[in-house]
């Protein structure tokens, strides 16, 4: 097989790695500063494609979501009121998993929707890792 580096970018454009081609001298340099042999550095690309993927695939999702703004639980100064296992339980977004509907109901001001959509922003990121699993 007659190998013509300057090839390399056209290849992996036609094998849809463009996060591999976008990053090409970086990770090729960095798997050369790790001394990693050809399995191993081959196992890095593929570890950056993964990573853009699933980065690109949060964002569509957030995207397709329309959040009227972005908030996480980390941002989500807990209502005193509320349950903090109740929250945590509803982070792991099981009942997104099972169908479920949730509904948060309180008076205005206490911070229904932030939790919304911090709890939708959880289940797009448990999606996106549970699709690389």
């Amino acid at each position: 097989m007659n190998l013509n580096l300057e090839q390399l970018p056209k290849m992996l454009t036609r094998l849809k790695l463009t996060a591999i081609r976008d990053q090409l001298d970086n990770l090729l340099d960095e798997a050369g500063r790790q001394d990693l042999n050809l399995r191993e550095a081959l196992s890095y690309l593929c570890a950056a494609k993964v990573t853009r993927k699933d980065q690109r695939r949060v964002q569509m999702g957030i995207n397709l979501a329309k959040f009227p703004f972005q908030r996480s639980l980390e941002d989500f100064d807990s209502n005193p009121s509320l349950d903090p296992k109740q929250v945590r339980e509803l982070a792991t977004c099981r009942w997104v998993a099972n169908g479920d509907s949730l509904l948060l109901l309180g008076p205005p001001g206490v911070g229904q929707t932030h939790l919304a959509v911090a709890l939708g922003k959880e289940a797009i990121l448990g999606e996106a890792t549970q699709l690389t699993l």
